[in-house]
């Protein structure tokens, strides 16, 4: 196997190179010729009220293999999400590193297991959402066929999970739009169009973003309802203020980016493959089509453990602190997992994928997301054969989530 030096990559570090999708010959060639990685990252350019600092990371091992994936995420003890954070870019202070462990993909055992019950016992039955589900599916789809098509992104992908959380946490309809704006603003820091690494604009969101978190949290203590927020903070073991927040921005951030991604992916795909297009509308399991799109989109790319002690991966010696990426999209394609993964087949089944993660942080609301997008898809699929392009859309600059800030299309006859 080469030495990590003989391969070495700053591309997949870099969240310009996904401006025309995830690098997947880059993922590719590492699985092949060194599947733990070392990659030095680029430096970037931030913004703030005082001027501009140029910051450059410690570097990383790059993991892109199924089977190693898997086997690190099932090790949270030694590849810990609360050593450094969960995310690519290092804490800048320790202030920093204290909040990213107050969000459940920042903790570790045991705390993140006691966080994830409590947030999983308030949490509605599927039952109970599934009707909301399905007429905002259809009431959006609807709409966008009466008007001959437009944004997938902004009027259909970004929409119906918007509203399902309205409902979820029982807040107006109209503040869905704070809730996009707020995800844009994080998830979009590295997109010169939307967060501009802007620190200013980030911070600010957050502050935007707890304060609503605060008043709505006081609202459901004086005035409990039947509802998810009022069982997180007065339940049989209510969230304090902090905890609430925390887990507020991660649900309304993640509860509306993953499913975003992976509509408008979705119907990328069946865009840019007509003849999957048509054994979709022929009748296709739209369950495992969507389990496709999810293993072919992998809205979340990635995740950052630390190892928090001397160990390996692969034969690849890893030492206590290094910075440890878990590469899903990469892992989605592994050839000895996946037959003919740059192939889609909407009926591929096993279809073992990790877009929602593996081992104690699987996706807390991955059900929800693939629940939100069957819906959505089968009310498309009368109309998925007038589907047509209509521009070229554009890809969000990011080296965490795979997604488009805009697809347009038209419906023809």
């Amino acid at each position: 196997m080469p030495t990590p030096d003989d391969v070495r990559t700053t591309s997949i570090a870099d969240a310009a190179a996904y401006r025309q999708g995830p690098p997947l010959a880059e993922f590719a060639r590492l699985r092949s010729q060194a599947p733990v990685a070392w990659v030095p990252e680029p430096t970037r350019r931030l913004r703030s009220g005082s001027g501009f600092v140029e910051h450059t990371g410690t570097g990383f091992w790059a993991v892109t293999r199924h089977e190693t994936v898997v086997a690190a995420s099932r090790q949270p003890t030694l590849f810990s999400s609360a050593a450094r954070g969960a995310f690519l870019s290092d804490p800048k202070s320790w202030a920093d590193l204290e909040r990213s462990r107050q969000l459940l993909i920042g903790m570790d055992p045991p705390e993140h297991g006691v966080l994830r019950r409590r947030i999983v016992s308030a949490m509605p039955t599927r039952a109970a959402l599934a009707q909301s589900i399905h007429d905002h599916a259809a009431s959006l789809v609807s709409a966008f066929v009466a008007e001959g098509g437009g944004d997938v992104v902004a009027d259909v992908a970004a929409e119906l999970p918007l509203l399902v959380l309205a409902d979820l946490l029982g807040v107006p309809s109209q503040d869905r739009h704070l809730f996009f704006e707020w995800s844009n603003n994080l998830v979009g820091f590295d997109d010169p169009d939307i967060g501009g690494n802007d620190v200013t604009t980030f911070t600010r969101t957050i502050a935007e973003a707890f304060g609503y978190a605060r008043r709505l949290a006081n609202d459901r203590r004086r005035s409990p309802r039947d509802d998810f927020v009022s069982a997180l903070v007065t339940g049989p073991e209510p969230l304090d203020e902090s905890a609430f927040c925390h887990a507020w921005l991660l649900m309304v951030v993640a509860g509306n980016e993953t499913t975003r991604h992976l509509i408008s992916g979705g119907i990328d795909l069946l865009l840019e493959h007509p003849r999957l297009a048509e054994r979709f509308v022929a009748g296709a399991d739209v369950s495992k089509a969507v389990d496709e799109m999810l293993r072919w989109v992998t809205p979340i790319m990635q995740f950052r453990r630390t190892a928090t002690a001397d160990t390996e991966l692969e034969g690849q010696p890893i030492a206590e602190g290094d910075k440890v990426i878990l590469y899903y999209i990469a892992a989605n394609h592994d050839e000895t997992v996946f037959d003919s993964p740059e192939v889609p087949d909407l009926a591929r089944d096993p279809n073992p994928h990790l877009s929602f993660g593996v081992g104690p942080h699987f996706c807390l609301g991955g059900h929800l997301a693939r629940q939100e997008a069957v819906e959505l898809f089968t009310a498309l699929r009368p109309h998925v054969a007038r589907l047509r392009r209509a521009g070229s859309g554009s890809r969000l600059a990011s080296n965490f989530m795979n997604g488009f800030k805009e697809l347009p299309v038209t419906l023809g006859r």
